[in-house]
């Protein structure tokens, strides 16, 4: 999957099933992420 965040191109090999939260913060290292309840 290629994503841009930020203006900055990030190409990520990851299940298609996978949350987008768990990309930004386990795959990109992008912690200011937050899981919010909802």
């Amino acid at each position: 999957m290629e994503l841009t965040i930020n203006n900055k191109k990030h190409q990520v090999d990851v299940e298609a099933d996978t949350p987008l939260l768990w990309v930004l913060r386990d795959t990109l290292n992008l912690t200011g992420t937050k899981y919010g309840c909802g």
